[in-house]
């Protein structure tokens, strides 16, 4: 008894000091001794009080990402490969962590959409040929054996033989599209990714797309005796350009350069080339459909 009457003259106490420190009022509730001012904690109000007061709740702290939600990137020009201005690009798509791993899921999804999967062989019951017995079971001092099809004779059947299927395998759209920023995100690193205001050309003649990329620095020359490696990256519309008809064209007999649609981009296409040029249109389809939510 005397112990819980020394605690309720503290808790009056300590109450009081409170009051003259903070300003409150005479008719508020006294708050629980067991709940330091500012916690969430729900505890149980102490003995002798009705309630609690609605002290403020501690705020949580949140991180603060210290890099720009953008970086910066040079347009050039198609032409002459000259510097026309500075881009700001999202961080988010083109400086995205590599993951390798991602990549490879990827590449085999897509090359496993590439095959046909028409192998097939035929087993011991689609070969032609009786199925009598070749010799008795016993007394010819051999192995026994039964109809000539069998897989250890020759014409017989294939065991275990490949049969027509679909090699497609499964995976998941933002895995997908994380590999996609990760290829991007390298070629960006290994300064092989180059934006152009457009890819527009005057001539449908090979010799003229042959000599501006040699010029620019993105094919080799001919003494080099090695293959150009570009993938030209343009948004095509339902209906070509006369200019973009015109690097159509120009860029078919040019071996190691590959042209395609940005909207149909893919992972493997992009990696297996050495530089990546992409227009102004493509750029922005890609920022709009590979920016995370």
């Amino acid at each position: 008894r005397l112990l819980c009457t020394l605690q309720q003259q503290v808790a009056k106490t300590g109450f009081g000091l409170t009051r003259q420190l903070h300003g409150i009022s005479e008719g508020a509730q006294a708050p629980s001794i067991q709940r330091p001012i500012g916690s969430n904690r729900r505890v149980a109000p102490a003995a002798g009080t009705v309630g609690t007061l609605n002290w403020p709740q501690s705020q949580q702290l949140r991180a603060v990402n210290p890099f720009p939600s953008t970086i910066q990137a040079w347009m050039m020009d198609f032409g002459s490969n000259n510097p026309l201005e500075i881009l700001d690009v999202q961080r988010s798509v083109f400086a995205a962590p590599i993951r390798t791993d991602i990549i490879h899921r990827a590449v085999t999804y897509e090359r496993n959409l590439l095959r046909q999967g028409t192998h097939s062989a035929r087993t011991r019951s689609e070969v032609r040929g009786s199925t009598r017995k070749i010799q008795p079971q016993k007394g010819t001092g051999g192995a026994r054996h039964g109809t000539r099809r069998a897989p250890q004779f020759v014409g017989g059947g294939k065991a275990h033989g490949p049969k027509s299927r679909s090699h497609e395998i499964g995976i998941q759209r933002k895995v997908w599209l994380m590999a996609l920023r990760s290829v991007l995100s390298a070629k960006y690193a290994q300064d092989q990714l180059i934006f152009v205001d457009n890819m527009n050309i005057e001539s449908h003649r090979t010799g003229d797309l042959n000599r501006v990329l040699q010029v620019n620095g993105w094919a080799p020359l001919p003494s080099a005796r090695r293959d150009a490696s570009i993938m030209l990256l343009p948004l095509m519309s339902g209906d070509l350009a006369a200019n973009l008809r015109n690097m159509e064209i120009a860029s078919r007999n040019i071996s190691g350069v590959s042209m395609m649609n940005a909207a149909d981009a893919e992972v493997y296409e992009i990696l297996r080339h050495d530089y990546l040029i992409m227009d102004r249109n493509a750029l922005d389809l890609l920022q709009s459909i590979l920016k995370p939510m």
